[in-house]
């Protein structure tokens, strides 16, 4: 690679990563927006007031708590372990920014979920030793109960708290829980129709949550404590033609009217009591009132997240976008590629116009793997994009957003079926015009997925890039803590038999093509020792590979730092290759 070529793509990756990014989590005393910003280099908590920024948090923070509304205080959570995800609360006064008060009593662990009043914070976290609900009340912190599963606590009101979470459903499905706040009682409701995927405590009392159906998503109510739930009633049917695929969010306006955050496609819609109301197309985050208007977040493929005012689509925060970036990327699309069994894969496109049709094509594998590509901005794609490559992101099966259905058929299979659909989309991009050569990357189980796909489909790629990946889950369970073991036990379905031959290390002598290492030093998902076993075996058996440990870094990418060690390593080895 030429010398200028290098400068030019460090120099563009750079201003990328820089891109302000902003969300509204709340509205606070004053009448101030509580934003989430990726600003000043990490992400960040502000409060805005129309026309001023004040930051409230001392140091960078790896995750923050939806506000409720007219909140005079703001939680956030810090990793206090270099990245392994061992984090410690703090309250922050709104009118004395920079001032953070650490709950007292807490020991640093994993955070799973927490959600504030007036008077209390309680919040399920996981331990080496298990996953448990706490409340900070009184200046006291109480471990409240112990919870056999994963929980995501997502809401309070009076004593009753309640979120979402697996409880060992062998076909994977996700239930609300309710918990008293008084004495620990944990309640599972077993919602025989599908996953729940989102839930929030009404101004009424009455819980309002939404499941993913085999084929749709519905909103339910449930009076707490009867366990006997219904289909709610909304004064508007825009909502029940929109037919969703999944809910974003759930929230209210100040009078009591429930809003959600719908989507299906990749694409979201918003509706108050199941009223549509426009928005920009693309994707959408919380809703809110402020100063007689509605503001949320938005993104799309190639609009970084920003604030905006709705219906009126009015930007009132966002970043500076070079105009490098806009001649680079090229068109966006949506698509289904019919898999091996006849089920339809949903993929997003990003073409770039640095590339030629066909030209070199990434096939980009998002993690989770409940999770999903989207009409969203994504940070990784984009840098292929400015790097030369169209890239196709395929929703495999176990992807979320497309129904209970497709999302649990990964269970008991991973590097099964959604591998046979991962090659497929790729297969789809060079028979219809798009892909010349074909490389494969991703991040954490596209990380995994990439690994998979280079020791078990040789010949199809290039080259690929494997981020923070699982290469042994034999020893990958050794060394989780109890949240990542559920995890394990969930994602194979109880079949230990199986973890072997679903781990690339056991598959190290079919690797052929060139493949770039990338893993956090202080990683607690997807720990650094089984990758570096990966790499002795690699060695020996004479496989070509580079490696970029990025040191005192974690799983979650919180920095714009942390993004440079991932990208920069990934988007320079992939442009050698295409050389």
């Amino acid at each position: 690679m030429e010398k200028h070529t290098f400068s030019k793509i460090v120099d563009e990756l750079i201003g990328l990563v820089s891109i302000e990014m902003y969300g509204v989590r709340g509205v606070l005393s004053g009448e101030r927006l509580l934003v989430a910003g990726l600003r000043e280099g990490a992400t960040n908590i502000y409060s805005y007031d129309g026309s001023q920024l004040v930051k409230l948090n001392r140091e960078p923070i790896n995750g923050y708590v939806e506000a409720p509304y007219d909140a005079d205080k703001v939680v956030i959570f810090r990793d206090v372990s270099r990245g392994k995800e061992q984090s410690l609360i703090y309250v922050i006064d709104v009118d004395n920014p920079g001032v953070e008060k650490p709950l007292e009593g807490m020991q640093p662990a994993r955070i799973m979920g927490i959600a504030y009043d007036d008077e209390r914070i309680a919040f399920t976290a996981s331990t080496a030793e298990g996953n448990h609900l706490y409340i900070y009340r009184n200046g006291t912190l109480e471990k409240l109960a112990d919870i056999q599963g994963l929980a995501m606590l997502t809401d309070i009101q009076g004593n009753l708290g309640i979120g979402i979470g697996w409880f060992g459903h062998p076909g994977g499905r996700f239930q609300l829980f309710q918990a008293d706040l008084e004495t620990g009682e944990i309640r599972v409701l077993q919602d025989p129709d599908g996953s729940v995927v989102s839930a929030k405590i009404a101004p009424s009392g009455n819980i309002v949550y939404a499941i993913e159906t085999a084929s749709r998503a519905e909103l339910r109510g449930l009076e707490p404590g009867s366990g006997t739930y219904s289909k709610l009633s909304l004064s508007h049917d825009d909502l029940d033609n929109y037919e969703p695929r999944s809910f974003n969010w759930i929230g209210f306006t100040r009078d009591g009217k429930l809003v959600v955050v719908a989507r299906k496609e990749g694409r979201s819609r918003i509706f108050i009591d199941g009223k549509h109301v426009e928005a920009p197309e693309g994707l959408h985050g919380a809703v809110y009132e402020w100063r007689g208007h509605l503001v949320t977040g938005y993104t799309s493929l190639s609009t970084p997240s920003v604030i905006i005012e709705i219906p009126s689509g009015k930007t009132l925060l966002s970043g500076s976008i070079p105009d490098y970036v806009y001649e680079a990327l090229g068109n966006a699309g949506f698509t289904y590629v019919e898999s091996f069994d006849g089920e339809k894969v949903p993929v997003f496109i990003l073409e770039s116009k640095r590339a030629s049709k066909p030209g070199p094509t990434v096939v980009l594998v998002h993690g989770g793997p409940f999770s999903e590509d989207a009409d969203a901005w994504d940070i990784f794609a984009a840098s292929l994009a400015l790097t030369g490559f169209h890239v196709i992101m395929p929703n495999y099966r176990g992807s979320t957003g497309y129904g209970e259905a497709w999302r649990t058929k990964i269970v008991g299979d991973p590097c099964g079926g959604e591998l046979e659909d991962i090659t497929r989309s790729a297969l789809w991009a060079k028979e219809h015009g798009l892909a010349s050569d074909l490389y494969v990357m991703g991040y954490s189980y596209g990380g995994y997925m990439t690994m998979c796909s280079l020791t078990r489909k040789p010949g199809l790629y290039k080259a690929g890039v494997a981020g923070a990946s699982v290469v042994d889950w034999e020893m990958m369970y050794e060394l989780s803590d109890a949240a990542f073991r559920q995890f394990i036990n969930l994602m194979f379905a109880g079949k230990k038999d199986l973890w072997k031959e679903r781990s690339p290390i056991t598959y190290v002598d079919n690797l052929r093509e060139p493949l770039c290492i990338i893993h956090p030093q202080n990683d607690s998902r997807t720990p650094l020792k089984p990758v570096l076993k990966f790499m002795e075996l690699a060695t020996e058996k004479g496989k070509t590979f580079e490696a970029h440990i990025a040191p005192d870094m974690g799983h979650a990418v919180t920095r714009i730092d942390d993004l440079i060690k991932l990208l920069l390593p990934a988007v320079l080895f992939l442009a050698r290759t295409k050389d």
